[in-house]
């Protein structure tokens, strides 16, 4: 079983002729719908409000028979982003997030609620709120005392963090517990401006030595990176090309999918080959390929995903 813990946000995507359509999203909400509908069992942590926005996350929980609290609901509002979409298929977002119902959390809450059948505990994205640090950091520290793998995508946004100081160093602090990581160029580039992309890409990867680390970076496709040796894969060019929204989440999740069928995670020992993440590093490509056909989040279900590699693979 594969746990989540972070935001559960109401995208509102802006429409031509001045309407919104709402769309529900958030990175790790994302990510959970993505491991269900690959058949993998999800837990979802994180408070959804009583709002009707909440009803319609907890319809799509239940629809994707992923566990969620029923009796944890919060009084407080679902999170708002009001999203606009570049002529590149790039998202750009405004926030709304104080006083809001996935921040709704406290340690003893999360910790009584976390499967004893996790294997890993996902996290990320804005998550990683430096304010929330004292509530997520001790849930980490006692999911790995208990022998769960830690992941977790930085998914940088410093513009919606309250203290970029703080922040990047919370984010430090939860990489180094991490098992597996997940990082894009771009996240690098916010995290360490002043710092040539390489050498920030090493000091980087020198936070979590043992760490499976996935390295996207946009049109030259991703890495996976395991003690200092790698493996590639080139971008899956899609049917057709709407946004980009949700399709880290989608990779990332797909890849966390294909690592957990694999006896005790035996990649994270020095003697493990890249060779055998192959397939789960193109499967996890493609995956995003199909997101990114379709507006918003929408990743594939197993079986499309199933057919889809078998018609590359051709």
């Amino acid at each position: 079983m594969i746990s989540v813990i972070g935001e559960n946000v109401v995208d509102l995507f802006v429409q031509p002729d001045g309407r919104f359509l709402a769309k529900m999203g958030g990175s790790p909400f994302n990510f959970a719908i993505a491991a269900a509908r690959q058949q993998v069992p999800v837990q979802y942590l994180s408070p959804i409000s009583s709002d009707a926005f909440g009803e319609q996350f907890a319809d799509m929980l239940r629809a994707h028979q992923i566990q969620f609290g029923e009796r944890t609901r919060s009084s407080a509002p679902s999170s708002l982003a009001f999203v606009t979409v570049d002529d590149k298929g790039q998202p750009r977002y405004s926030l709304y997030r104080e006083g809001i119902a996935d921040r709704d959390i406290c340690v003893e809450h999360l910790l009584s609620a976390l499967s004893a059948t996790a294997q890993i505990l996902h996290t990320g994205s804005l998550a990683l709120e430096p304010k929330d640090a004292d509530i997520l950091l001790p849930v980490l520290q006692a999911a790995k005392a208990r022998g769960i793998k830690i992941s977790v995508d930085i998914n940088v946004r410093l513009q919606f963090v309250s203290d970029i100081v703080k922040y990047r160093d919370h984010i430090h602090q939860v990489v180094a517990l991490s098992d597996f990581i997940k990082a894009s160029d771009e996240d690098l580039a916010a995290l360490y401006p002043d710092v040539p992309a390489g050498l920030a890409f090493q000091q980087f990867l020198a936070l979590a030595p043992n760490a499976l680390v996935a390295y996207t970076r946009g049109e030259h496709g991703a890495q996976l990176w395991l003690h200092g040796q790698y493996i590639e894969q080139d971008i899956i060019k899609p049917s057709q090309f709407i946004d980009t929204v949700g399709a880290g989440d989608t990779f990332f999740s797909n890849l966390l999918c294909g690592l957990i069928g694999l006896a005790d995670f035996a990649l994270t020992d020095a003697d493990c080959s890249l060779a055998a993440l192959v397939p789960m590093l193109k499967r996890a490509t493609l995956a995003a390929s199909i997101n990114v056909s379709r507006q918003g989040c929408q990743p594939p279900s197993k079986a499309e995903l199933d057919q889809a590699l078998a018609t590359l693979n051709d």
